[in-house]
């Protein structure tokens, strides 16, 4: 959410009337009638959810339903239309089964959507928070869509590709594409349009990582090699615009970087009796696990902190584990390290100053980190 609205108590109350509260909508768009705005962010996530699903606009109503019996109190609830009335309520209808509507109305043309009481928002499914962890992690990585997001050698990775940005260095976009082999390798084949381009990149796959990333290197375009070079790209593209190929990266995020995330809430959980549970402090977590690996370098620093600290809820355990590991990392990282999760936290922007650097970074998708519990993790993990 931008920097530049207003919000107390998880309530939006003012800012730039031009401000982006979503990817979608902005401040003004809120409005109501009598030009003032108060709105609940969890619902205007929803309607951002609900947008996202639609692939189309969404018009609000600033006036208050007369005809509707008993609506909600002011700020959990909005008017909303859109040129395929039954479709809008059709894709309402599945977001009210995944908690992020409590009641839906359709009403002369229009639709009603009301949230739940903030105090009492109901526990997300397990699959569901880890797919919203991916993609919040991937607005970080990538921009545009992330699973056609190739990025050249500017961070001495090589090569990196996807929504968590799996590279040459690490081995993890080998890993992928033995993924992908194993699922279907005649699809994955016809992305190349040059036979011998294919066996050349397989190739690289199976050779050392050095040699991998010298090769990326030398493709790498632009004075920071952000880009890659034709017909590379284009062929990861069009892997990456695989529906098959997309679900398979999912699989192996999951496969990845769920153990990482099972690793940190186990050490945690032998460190305090603090339980960690909502999705923010999870995908938190989850961030940390993608970008800079287990929490083991930082097992002593967050024991000692704490002991020292006696944290009392989970954003505060958090809170230590993720500074503690940011600070392991390479001191031209640290401070960018930290300023994703805190944002991830606090579900906007913070800046952090660390060894002489600066970062503030802001998330495109962090109206997807609904302020709810997630239940049953430990099993979805395991199992």
């Amino acid at each position: 959410m931008a920097g530049n609205v207003q919000i107390e108590s998880d309530f939006i109350i003012g800012g730039h009337p031009d401000a982006r509260v979503t990817p979608n909508f902005r401040l003004k768009e809120l409005y109501r009638s009598n030009g003032k705005v108060r709105v609940h962010r969890e619902l205007v996530a929803g309607l951002q959810v609900l947008r996202d699903n639609l692939a189309a606009s969404i018009e609000i109503d600033p006036r208050r339903p007369a005809a509707l019996e008993k609506p909600s109190d002011d700020g959990l609830y909005v008017v909303i239309t859109a040129e395929d009335i039954e479709r809008l309520q059709k894709e309402a209808m599945k977001l009210l089964r995944q908690g992020y509507f409590s009641r839906c109305v359709a009403d002369n043309g229009q639709l009603y959507v009301e949230m739940h009481d903030p105090s009492l928002l109901p526990r997300i499914s397990p699959k569901l928070a880890f797919d919203c962890g991916v993609k919040v992690t991937a607005a970080f990585e990538t921009s545009g869509d992330p699973y056609q997001q190739v990025t050249g050698n500017f961070d001495k990775a090589g090569l990196s590709f996807g929504p968590i940005q799996c590279n040459l260095k690490t081995g993890t976009l080998q890993e992928l594409f033995r993924y992908f082999r194993g699922e279907d390798e005649s699809r994955l084949r016809r992305c190349f349009d040059d036979p011998e381009d294919y066996l050349a990149f397989w190739k690289v796959l199976d050779g050392s990582r050095k040699k991998a990333v010298a090769w990326a290197d030398g493709l790498s375009l632009g004075s920071a090699k952000h880009r890659f070079a034709q017909p590379w790209r284009g062929y990861l593209q069009a892997v990456g615009r695989e529906p098959l190929f997309r679900q398979v990266m999912l699989r192996y995020a999951y496969d990845k970087y769920g153990k990482l995330l099972m690793s940190a809430l186990a050490f945690l959980h032998g460190v305090s009796p603090v339980e960690i549970s909502n999705l923010r402090c999870l995908a938190a977590l989850y961030d940390m696990g993608v970008q800079q690996g287990s929490l083991k370098k930082a097992h002593t620093a967050i024991k000692r902190r704490v002991a020292a600290e006696q944290p009392e809820d989970e954003f505060a355990l958090t809170r230590i584990a993720v500074e503690e590991r940011a600070k392991k990392a390479s001191p031209r990282w640290r401070a960018d390290c930290l300023s994703r999760r805190l944002c991830i936290l606090d579900r906007q922007p913070v800046s952090v100053t660390l060894d002489g650097k600066r970062a503030r970074r802001s998330n495109r998708s962090s109206y997807l980190l609904r302020n709810s519990e997630v239940k049953g993790l430990d099993r979805y993990l395991v199992g």
